[in-house]
Protein backbone atom coordinates (compact mmCIF):
# COMPACT_ATOMS: atom_id res chain seq x y z
CA UNK A 1 0.00 0.00 0.00
CA UNK A 2 2.49 2.31 0.99
CA UNK A 3 4.40 1.98 -2.45
CA UNK A 4 1.30 2.78 -4.06
CA UNK A 5 1.19 5.91 -2.57
CA UNK A 6 4.71 6.95 -3.61
CA UNK A 7 4.20 5.57 -7.10
CA UNK A 8 0.98 7.76 -6.96
CA UNK A 9 2.66 10.77 -5.41
CA UNK A 10 5.60 10.29 -8.24
CA UNK A 11 3.25 9.93 -10.99
CA UNK A 12 1.86 13.71 -9.53
CA UNK A 13 5.12 15.35 -9.65
CA UNK A 14 5.97 14.43 -12.73
CA UNK A 15 2.84 15.80 -14.33
CA UNK A 16 3.60 18.99 -12.62
CA UNK A 17 7.46 18.99 -13.87
CA UNK A 18 6.01 18.30 -17.17
CA UNK A 19 3.39 21.03 -17.36
CA UNK A 20 6.41 23.24 -16.62
CA UNK A 21 9.02 22.34 -19.13
CA UNK A 22 6.15 22.73 -22.06
CA UNK A 23 5.69 26.13 -20.30
CA UNK A 24 8.88 26.96 -20.67
CA UNK A 25 9.66 25.53 -24.07
CA UNK A 26 6.80 27.89 -24.88
CA UNK A 27 8.28 30.61 -23.33
CA UNK A 28 11.94 29.97 -24.92
CA UNK A 29 10.63 29.08 -28.54
CA UNK A 30 8.68 32.61 -28.46
CA UNK A 31 12.35 34.70 -27.42
CA UNK A 32 13.98 32.71 -29.59
CA UNK A 33 11.77 34.11 -32.64
CA UNK A 34 12.24 37.63 -31.90
CA UNK A 35 15.90 37.29 -31.45
CA UNK A 36 15.68 35.75 -34.76
CA UNK A 37 13.33 38.23 -36.17
CA UNK A 38 15.47 41.49 -34.55
CA UNK A 39 18.56 39.65 -35.97
CA UNK A 40 17.21 39.20 -39.43
CA UNK A 41 16.09 43.07 -39.26
CA UNK A 42 19.49 44.13 -38.20
CA UNK A 43 21.19 42.25 -41.30
CA UNK A 44 18.67 43.53 -43.76
CA UNK A 45 19.29 47.05 -42.36
CA UNK A 46 23.36 46.29 -43.14
CA UNK A 47 22.99 44.85 -46.63
CA UNK A 48 21.41 46.16 -49.84
CA UNK A 49 21.70 44.30 -53.03
CA UNK A 50 23.25 46.49 -55.94
CA UNK A 51 21.69 46.38 -59.41
CA UNK A 52 24.50 45.19 -60.76
CA UNK A 53 26.78 41.61 -59.66
CA UNK A 54 27.75 41.62 -55.89
CA UNK A 55 26.56 42.80 -52.31
CA UNK A 56 27.03 45.85 -50.99
CA UNK A 57 27.48 46.33 -47.13
CA UNK A 58 26.52 49.39 -45.86
CA UNK A 59 29.17 51.71 -44.21
CA UNK A 60 31.64 50.57 -45.83
CA UNK A 61 31.02 51.32 -49.83
CA UNK A 62 32.71 48.43 -50.93
CA UNK A 63 31.19 45.39 -52.52
CA UNK A 64 31.78 41.98 -53.43
CA UNK A 65 31.32 40.35 -56.82
CA UNK A 66 29.42 36.96 -56.25
CA UNK A 67 31.77 34.91 -58.76
CA UNK A 68 34.68 36.40 -55.65
CA UNK A 69 32.61 35.62 -52.84
CA UNK A 70 32.01 31.97 -54.03
CA UNK A 71 35.65 31.67 -54.87
CA UNK A 72 36.24 32.87 -51.02
CA UNK A 73 33.89 30.32 -49.71
CA UNK A 74 35.45 27.18 -51.38
CA UNK A 75 38.54 27.80 -50.74
CA UNK A 76 37.49 28.50 -47.14
CA UNK A 77 35.35 25.12 -47.27
CA UNK A 78 38.53 23.25 -48.82
CA UNK A 79 40.63 24.53 -45.88
CA UNK A 80 38.60 23.20 -43.37
CA UNK A 81 38.64 19.88 -45.27
CA UNK A 82 42.48 19.97 -45.57
CA UNK A 83 42.76 21.32 -41.83
CA UNK A 84 41.18 17.58 -40.76
CA UNK A 85 42.91 15.49 -43.28
CA UNK A 86 39.98 15.04 -45.25
CA UNK A 87 38.35 12.42 -43.14
CA UNK A 88 35.39 12.71 -41.18
CA UNK A 89 32.85 15.29 -41.60
CA UNK A 90 30.91 16.47 -45.29
CA UNK A 91 31.63 18.78 -48.26
CA UNK A 92 28.55 20.58 -47.36
CA UNK A 93 28.70 21.20 -43.68
CA UNK A 94 32.26 22.32 -44.30
CA UNK A 95 30.74 24.82 -47.11
CA UNK A 96 27.80 26.07 -44.92
CA UNK A 97 30.54 26.88 -41.85
CA UNK A 98 32.92 28.63 -44.93
CA UNK A 99 30.06 30.63 -46.23
CA UNK A 100 29.15 32.11 -42.56
CA UNK A 101 32.81 32.38 -42.26
CA UNK A 102 33.23 34.22 -44.86
CA UNK A 103 29.87 36.26 -44.96
CA UNK A 104 30.80 37.69 -40.90
CA UNK A 105 33.68 38.68 -42.71
CA UNK A 106 32.38 40.52 -45.34
CA UNK A 107 29.34 42.21 -42.93
CA UNK A 108 32.64 43.23 -40.56
CA UNK A 109 33.59 45.51 -43.78
CA UNK A 110 35.91 43.86 -46.15
CA UNK A 111 35.79 45.68 -49.56
CA UNK A 112 36.26 44.64 -53.12
CA UNK A 113 39.61 44.87 -52.98
CA UNK A 114 40.15 43.44 -50.04
CA UNK A 115 38.44 40.22 -50.82
CA UNK A 116 40.23 40.23 -54.70
CA UNK A 117 43.51 40.81 -52.95
CA UNK A 118 42.74 37.71 -50.76
CA UNK A 119 42.28 35.45 -53.07
CA UNK A 120 44.89 36.11 -55.82
CA UNK A 121 47.72 36.35 -52.85
CA UNK A 122 46.53 33.14 -50.61
CA UNK A 123 45.32 31.03 -53.88
CA UNK A 124 49.17 31.31 -55.49
CA UNK A 125 51.07 30.04 -52.26
CA UNK A 126 48.37 27.43 -52.03
CA UNK A 127 48.19 25.92 -55.36
CA UNK A 128 52.20 25.90 -55.26
CA UNK A 129 51.74 24.16 -52.36
CA UNK A 130 49.75 21.14 -53.85
CA UNK A 131 52.02 20.89 -57.20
Amino acid sequence: MAERLTMKALSGELEALRKRLRKFETGFELKLENAMEKATEKLKARIEVSEGPGIRFRGHGGAVDVDARRRLIAECAYLRAERRGFTGGSPEQDWLEAEMEIDQLLLQGWTKNEAREMTSQDTLPQQESRA
